[in-house]
């Protein structure tokens, strides 16, 4: 199974943290990553969001480039969401190649998790950047980084 993962662009500061909305600058990080991504991935099999607004709009970024591509929203991904729980949504989806789009530390301690089998590594994991990693079998450690890509 192929999982990317996608943290959204810059942010407008501002609160609450659910709302806020992406830059003009994270708009067009976006935009630059996900035109990438369609030359590794011309097919993604499932799409998560997380409910909060810049999650929305990355979203509606990849969707532009990904015209049949429809996203779940999602309480699992969301940024304080737990990790171990968001494995087993994982390992149910059953899906060949899963795109995410969240935030961190979401981000950072899954992608530890995935690869280093824990979460204390956190991985750092900047805005507008994409992570894709294989993984046979659902479970820490047993992530395979396949690519990275930003803006």
């Amino acid at each position: 199974m192929l999982i990317s993962l996608v943290r959204h662009g810059a942010a407008e500061e501002g609160s609450p943290d659910a709302d806020r909305n992406l830059s003009a600058q994270g708009l067009v990080q976006s935009q630059t990553v996900a035109k990438k991504f369609k030359l590794y991935a011309p097919e993604v099999d499932k799409a998560m969001m997380s409910p909060y607004q810049r999650a929305k709009q990355t979203a509606a970024v990849y969707r532009e480039v990904f015209p049949s591509l429809s996203f779940e929203e999602s309480e699992a991904i969301a940024p304080n969401a737990d990790v171990y729980d968001l494995m087993q949504v994982i390992e149910q989806s059953g899906n060949r190649h899963l795109l995410m789009v969240s935030h961190n530390p979401l981000l950072s301690r899954l992608l530890s998790l995935m690869l280093d089998g824990t979460t204390e590594s956190m991985r750092p994991f900047p805005t507008s950047k994409l992570v894709c990693i294989e993984m046979d079998v659902i479970a820490p450690g047993c992530g395979e980084l396949q690519y990275t890509m930003e803006s």
